[in-house]
C-alpha cells in the first residue's frame, strides 16, 4: 500500500487555498510612496501571481531557475513571490540599497534568469546587462510604460509545481555585517515551518491588522509578513520607514501589531508626536535584528504597548527564540523560549554545554535551519554541523531557559583579560535620554590589548560631551566595562536589514583614528579601571 501523498508546501498553494476560502476578503493594504492604498484581495492577488507565472514560463523560466526582484516595498513583490513559487522558481529579493556593482554581484552569483525592477533601479538594469548573463527583464513602475502590470493581467495560468519540502524556494543574501553576502538557501519546508513555529509560539488573530515597513529583502520582515498571510491577518505594507507617517497609521487603521527592528521603534519614541499618538488600538510591536535595551522596552510599556523580542537569523529562515505572550515580567528583557518545532543549545568556551547562567555560543537546530550557503559548500560545513547551526551569536540561558542575546562573538571585546560584551554596554548607554542610538566595538589599545569604544548619536536638539556620556555610566557598567573613547556621529551607519553596520564602524573606527573625520568628537580617557 502507498503512502498518502504529501501536501503541497508551496507559498503559492497557501494563495491559492486563501483565495478559495475567501477570494474577497482583503489581504494586504499597500501603502504607496504617493499616498495611495492599493487594497488587494486574496482572489486578486492569487490572479496577479497565475498571470505573472505564466509570463515568466513563456519567457523560458522554469523549475529552479532564480527570479530576482529589486525595489521598495511594493506588493509587487509579493506577487513575484508567489508567481515563482508557482513556477517553481527560487525567489531572490535584492537589497535595493547595495550600489550597482554590488546588484549585479548577486546577481551574477546566483546566475539570475529574470529580474524584476522598479522605475528607480534603471541604471541598476543596464548594469546588469552589461556586467552578467541574465536574460529577462520587467519593468515595475505605476507609471507609462509599466511592463508588470500588463505581465501580470495576462488571463494565462500555469499548473501549480509539486514543490518537494527540501527544495529551494528562497535565496535570501546575508547582509554582509561580516564579510561578502552569501545565499541563504531556504526551502518551501523551511518557510512552512518557520512560520508555523511563529504562529504556535506567538499566537494572534484572524482579525489582526499587522503593519510592516521594515524591507522585505529581509528575513525578519518577510517571515512577519508569511506568518501573518497564513493565519489570515490583514497585512499593511508600507513602501518605506517613516516614523511619524507610522504613529499617523496606528490610529488611522487601527493597527494591533508592527513589526521591526530596534533602530525604528528608537525613531519612533524619540518623535515629538509619540507621546500623544493614539496608540490604543496598538498591542504589540515585534522586534528582532539586535538585542533591545530595557530603557526602550520601557519606553512602550509606559504607552501600554507590549514589546516582543525575537532572536533569529537568516538561516534559520529566521526564528530561534521568541517572547511568548504572558511572559513572566522578569523575562520581558530576554528573547524568549525556543520554537516548538527547534531547539537551542549554548556552546562554552571548552567545547562543552554551557550551563545555566553561563555564556556561550548559540547553536540552534530544527527543520526551518537553511539548506546551506549558495555555491559555497565549505562555509556550508563550518556553520552546519551534525545538523546544528553554528550562529556565531553569544548568549546565556536562565534556570528556565530564557535566551538573552549578549551580541555576536566578534562583538565580545577582551580588555586586560576581561570580556566585555558590546550589547550591555550599549544597554546601559541606552538609557541616557540623550542618546538616540549607540554603537560599541573594540578597538586596539596598546595597555590593555583592546579598549572600549562608543559610538554616540544623540537625541535631535540635545547635546552632550564624552564626560557627560561617560558620567551617566558610573554606577551602571564596572569601570572595566566602560567606553574608553567615546565618538560622536550625526547618525549610526545601517545595513540593508537596518541594523547598524558595525562593519563599517569598525572600518572607520577601528584603528583609532576618529579625529578629523566628519562628525567626530573629542575622545575620552576614563579614570583606572576596577
Amino acid at each position: 500500500m502507498s503512502s498518502p501523498r504529501s501536501v503541497n508546501p508551496s507559498s503559492a498553494f497557501w494563495l491559492a487555498r486563501r483565495a478559495v476560502l475567501s477570494p474577497d476578503r482583503e489581504a494586504l493594504v499597500y501603502w504607496r510612496g504617493d499616498g495611495v492604498a492599493e487594497r488587494w484581495t486574496y482572489r486578486r492577488l492569487d490572479a496577479a501571481a497565475r498571470a505573472l507565472a505564466a509570463w515568466m514560463r513563456r519567457r523560458g523560466i522554469r523549475p529552479g531557475d532564480r527570479v530576482a526582484f529589486l525595489d521598495l516595498n511594493d506588493v509587487r513583490f509579493a506577487v513575484t513571490m508567489f508567481a515563482a513559487a508557482r513556477l517553481g522558481a527560487i525567489f531572490v529579493p535584492l537589497n535595493f540599497r547595495l550600489s550597482e556593482a554590488e546588484i549585479v554581484d548577486t546577481l551574477r552569483d546566483c546566475d539570475a534568469r529574470l529580474l524584476v525592477y522598479g522605475a528607480a533601479y534603471g541604471a541598476a538594469r543596464q548594469a546588469a546587462e552589461r556586467g552578467c548573463g541574465c536574460a529577462n527583464y520587467l519593468l515595475s513602475s505605476r507609471d507609462a510604460g509599466d511592463e508588470f502590470a500588463a505581465a501580470a493581467a495576462e488571463p494565462a495560468d500555469v499548473p501549480l509545481h509539486d514543490a518537494g519540502w527540501d527544495e529551494p524556494a528562497w535565496l535570501l543574501y546575508t547582509s554582509g555585517s561580516t564579510g561578502r553576502p552569501k545565499g541563504v538557501m531556504l526551502s518551501h519546508g523551511n518557510i512552512f515551518w518557520n512560520t508555523i513555529n511563529i504562529v504556535l509560539i506567538q499566537g494572534g488573530f484572524a482579525d489582526d491588522r499587522v503593519l510592516i515597513s521594515a524591507p522585505l529583502f529581509h528575513a525578519a520582515p518577510i517571515a512577519t509578513f508569511m506568518e501573518s498571510f497564513l493565519r489570515g491577518a490583514l497585512i499593511h505594507l508600507e513602501q518605506s520607514f517613516d516614523a511619524e507617517r507610522l504613529l499617523g497609521r496606528i490610529a488611522g487603521e487601527g493597527i494591533r501589531v508592527i513589526a521591526g527592528v530596534p533602530a525604528m521603534y528608537r525613531l519612533m519614541a524619540a518623535h515629538p508626536a509619540f507621546d500623544a499618538a493614539d496608540l490604543s488600538t496598538l498591542r504589540a510591536v515585534i522586534v528582532g535584528g539586535a538585542p533591545v535595551p530595557e530603557a526602550l522596552i520601557a519606553q512602550y510599556r509606559r504607552r501600554g504597548v507590549a514589546v516582543i523580542q525575537r532572536y533569529g537569523l537568516t538561516e534559520a529562515a529566521p526564528l530561534v527564540t521568541a517572547l511568548p505572550p504572558g511572559s513572566p515580567p522578569d523575562k520581558q528583557t530576554t528573547a524568549g523560549l525556543p520554537a516548538l518545532f527547534g531547539d537551542l543549545r549554548l556552546r562554552g568556551a571548552g567545547g562543552g554545554i554551557a550551563a545555566p547562567g553561563e555564556i556561550g555560543e548559540i547553536e540552534a537546530c530544527g527543520p526551518n535551519i537553511m539548506q546551506g550557503y549558495w555555491n559555497r559548500e565549505a562555509e556550508t560545513r563550518e556553520v552546519l554541523v551534525d545538523g546544528w547551526l553554528r550562529t556565531g551569536d553569544l548568549g546565556r540561558l536562565d534556570a528556565d531557559g530564557y535566551l538573552t542575546v549578549v551580541g555576536r562573538s566578534k562583538d565580545m571585546i577582551i580588555s586586560g583579560g576581561e570580556n566585555v560584551y558590546a550589547a550591555e554596554v550599549e544597554a546601559r548607554l541606552a538609557e541616557n535620554p540623550v542618546v538616540l542610538e549607540s554603537a560599541v566595538i573594540g578597538v586596539p589599545d596598546e595597555k590593555w590589548g583592546e579598549a572600549v569604544c562608543a559610538i554616540v548619536s544623540l537625541q535631535p536638539g540635545r547635546q552632550a560631551t564624552a564626560e557627560d556620556v561617560l558620567a551617566h555610566l558610573q554606577g551602571r557598567l564596572a569601570r572595566y566595562k566602560q567606553p574608553k573613547r567615546v565618538v560622536f556621529v550625526p547618525a549610526l551607519p545601517k545595513n540593508g536589514s537596518g541594523k547598524i553596520d558595525k562593519l563599517q564602524l569598525r572600518r572607520t573606527y577601528g584603528g583609532g583614528q576618529a579625529e578629523g573625520r566628519p562628525g567626530a568628537a573629542a575622545l575620552s580617557e576614563p579614570a583606572d579601571r576596577a
